[in-house]
């Protein structure tokens, strides 16, 4: 019985309520490889003025220089 509880707390605490596929790109590691982000929290795809491209939550959207989508892959062209 309690292998089971902690199976289902394990579970439950590793839920992630939303996923969406995002291109990232950055000055070091990544070009343009697709990433799988999830999150609690909603997440957009974002394109920034640099040229960086990941996935972000939405709060970082309302920031100069940041343009967000919100499709799987939307930020491919950006």
């Amino acid at each position: 019985m309690a292998s089971y509880v902690n199976f289902n707390i394990d579970l439950f605490c590793n839920r992630s309520d939303y996923k969406i596929e995002c291109y990232g790109e950055d000055f070091l590691m990544l070009r343009n490889q697709l990433l799988q982000c999830s999150s609690k929290t909603q997440q957009a795809c974002y394109t920034r003025k640099t040229g960086e491209k990941g996935c972000a939550r939405l709060e970082f959207c309302s920031r100069p220089g940041w343009k967000c989508c919100y499709k799987d892959r939307c930020n491919a062209l950006s």
